[in-house]
């Protein structure tokens, strides 16, 4: 038997069982299949949520080295606000970043800077597991905004785990040309998994969303 494997954030390894006919260089796999949900998968997210942790979301300029956060939210496993704010990023938003999450220069203006931002969330973050989905890039964009802002860095990557890994593990789709299991967007995971929250591109909402996919992963029971 064929398997494959998945390196997470947290240094498991999720074993993917054979979900998928070869045939030369042709992958068949039939819809009905997903998901996959192996038990390591449902396990490691019950493990998790025993971490008690946070969640977090931004709102970002654009995906590239130089781009800076223009909103954050965190909210605690249940659900409730931890920290929301607008940030003001010192330049001008991008027009095609505008059009996704609908956040402007208008509306950031006034607001605070990531240098006021930081002393505020740094705290809440600190020493706890922060459950993110799609981590590398949300923790990648904090670092360059702390970057920016000339403010230290104090986070640890291990801090971070990856809910959109977690997910793309649970529900099984194979992806071969990258070896590994293929993400799925948030909104797809809400609503495949039938989640009534807003997938709204608005920080908060998008942690609450994070935080209801990962409870219901942990409490999944394979039909």
């Amino acid at each position: 038997m064929c398997k494959a494997y998945l390196h997470m954030g947290n240094d498991e390894m999720f074993e993917k069982p054979e979900t998928f006919m070869r045939c030369s260089c042709i992958i068949v796999v039939e819809a009905s299949m997903f998901p996959i949900a192996h038990p390591k998968t449902m396990q490691s997210a019950r493990d998790l949520l025993a971490l008690n942790p946070v969640f977090l979301d931004t709102e970002t300029t654009g995906t590239g080295p130089s781009d800076l956060i223009i909103e954050v939210g965190i909210v605690d496993v249940d659900g409730n606000t931890l920290y929301e704010s607008l940030v003001n990023p010192g330049l001008p938003i991008p027009p095609e970043s505008s059009a996704v999450n609908e956040i402007t220069d208008a509306m950031v203006a006034g607001k605070p800077y990531w240098k006021q931002i930081w002393p505020e969330l740094e705290p809440i973050l600190r020493n706890r597991a922060i459950g993110i989905y799609n981590a590398d890039f949300d923790m990648r964009l904090l670092r360059q905004s702390c970057a920016a802002a000339a403010v230290p860095w104090t986070l640890q990557n291990n801090q971070a785990f990856c809910v959109m890994k977690l997910f793309a593990a649970w529900y099984g789709e194979w992806n071969p040309r990258r070896n590994g299991f293929r993400s799925q967007k948030l909104a797809f995971a809400g609503s495949f998994c039938g989640i009534d929250l807003p997938n709204s591109h608005q920080a908060v909402d998008d942690a609450r969303l994070t935080v209801a996919l990962l409870k219901y992963l942990a409490e999944y029971e394979k039909r």
